[in-house]
């Protein structure tokens, strides 16, 4: 794994080592240029010295560098002066700059005519490279020696950035397993606040899913602990039975037992399901079509207790959520309201859009609920007293925690018109694209 540091430090220093070098070349032959022209002015300013004392002739060499040689020509032809031999025998009657090799060295030449005079200033070539070169490496030595400090520069920065990243780092080292507190996310960057915000998210659905998780776990001991205890009661009467009729109906008991706890567990499990999911989006399911399918797992069951069920699903409409999601919803709200119908009553299912949403009303003839029970049987593992049919009180509770995931809302009502509940079901509808 590589460090993030070493990784930010290797790349601004290739990055400013080489921003450095080729700013250092672009300088150097800047400098070298600028002192080469600095150099020409100084001949020509030596030209215009040495015309300017063109009268004492003798006197002109004294003033100027040692390294520049300077000949002077009469009107007519003749040699007046000369600092060296060998520009002596040199003449150009070009006017300006002129580069010439004078005994086998290259030399950087001035010539110019004043008042009848023809007068030359030669430089060489190796002497004016050598100071340029002194001039260029003189304005580049502070950088060069800058440049490994303002390394060490970056280095202090970098650190002292990523020290808030060391801090949420050392935090998480120390935290216990179980812990829930959010990671610190004051003085962070902006590039890795979100990083740990986003941590921060995961830990905080970790906690629910644990908490779910304890929930579930206390839910499904407190629901078993009783239908186990009366399975076991009911296997024990049944192995000291000696009377034949006792024993088969302990066993019918027993069997009738184990149907409850297996409906029980079912609905722990489906429970635990929706309390774990989450909601999906991008998937929608037509109503009508999920209460056919309702009517189809339950009409068998229906018929078997001389109950009506209808359907009428005419909504054509599409809602948010998984088919397995409407269901659940749909079958618990069934199963209800035929176990608390009569035999020879009807269960009638019907679906309607009104206002952007869909309706869903599942009514039966039953005996309904007292008013204050209407809203506490959504309650987990809740059972209306002295009512000999309720259930585990968890289906009803599992259809309001779906409900609510797929944005719907659900509420029990007595019927005006005569003596039952209506569970009303209410969906945001979702435009076929």
């Amino acid at each position: 794994m590589r460090s993030l540091r070493r990784r930010l430090l290797i790349s601004l220093w290739v990055a400013v080592t080489g921003v450095a070098v080729a700013s250092a070349v672009i300088a150097y032959f800047q400098v070298s240029r600028r002192a080469k022209h600095l150099l020409d002015g100084q001949l020509q300013q030596i030209a215009g010295l040495v015309s300017s004392q063109r009268a004492g002739t003798a006197d002109v060499r004294g003033s100027i560098d040692s390294d520049v040689e300077i000949a002077i020509w009469n009107h007519a032809g003749a040699l007046v002066y000369s600092s060296t031999p060998s520009l002596a025998h040199h003449y150009s009657a070009t006017p300006g700059y002129s580069e010439e090799i004078l005994d086998a060295e290259p030399y950087r030449v001035y010539t110019i005519t004043a008042n009848g005079d023809h007068i030359e200033v030669a430089q060489p070539v190796d002497v004016r490279d050598d100071q340029a070169e002194a001039a260029a490496l003189a304005a580049l030595l502070p950088g060069l020696l800058l440049l490994p400090v303002l390394g060490i520069v970056i280095a202090f920065v970098i650190r002292a950035l990523l020290r808030p990243v060391r801090e949420v780092a050392a935090s998480v080292s120390q935290r216990n397993t179980f812990a829930i507190e959010a990671l610190p996310s004051q003085g962070l960057p902006t590039e890795v606040a979100p990083l740990v915000d986003e941590i921060n998210r995961l830990l905080a659905r970790q906690n629910e899913a644990a908490q779910r998780e304890r929930h579930f776990i206390e839910d499904a001991a407190h629901a078993l602990r009783t239908p186990l205890a009366a399975l076991q009661l009911q296997a024990d009467v049944l192995d000291g039975s000696p009377d034949p009729a006792e024993r088969s109906a302990r066993l019918a008991d027993l069997r009738a037992g184990i149907q409850r706890a297996s409906r029980l567990s079912d609905q722990l499990l489906s429970m635990a399901r929706a309390d774990s999911a989450t909601a999906d989006g991008s998937r929608t399911t037509n109503v009508d079509e999920a209460l056919l399918e309702v009517r189809a797992l339950h009409l068998a069951i229906a018929t078997a207790m001389h109950i009506t069920l209808e359907v009428h699903a005419h909504s054509h409409a599409l809602v948010r959520g998984d088919s397995r999601d409407l269901l659940l919803i749909f079958g618990n709200l069934t199963d209800n309201a035929l176990r608390h119908t009569a035999a020879g009553g009807r269960v009638a299912i019907r679906s309607e859009v009104d206002a952007g949403e869909v309706h869903i009303e599942i009514s039966d003839e039953g005996p309904g609920l007292p008013q204050q029970e209407l809203s506490r049987v959504f309650e987990r593992f809740y059972q209306i007293p002295g009512n000999a049919r309720a259930g585990s009180g968890l289906g009803l509770s599992t259809v309001e925690t779906v409900t609510r995931r797929l944005g719907g809302r659900v509420a029990l009502l007595n019927r005006t018109d005569r003596s039952g509940l209506v569970a009303r079901v209410a969906f945001p509808r979702i435009d076929a694209s």
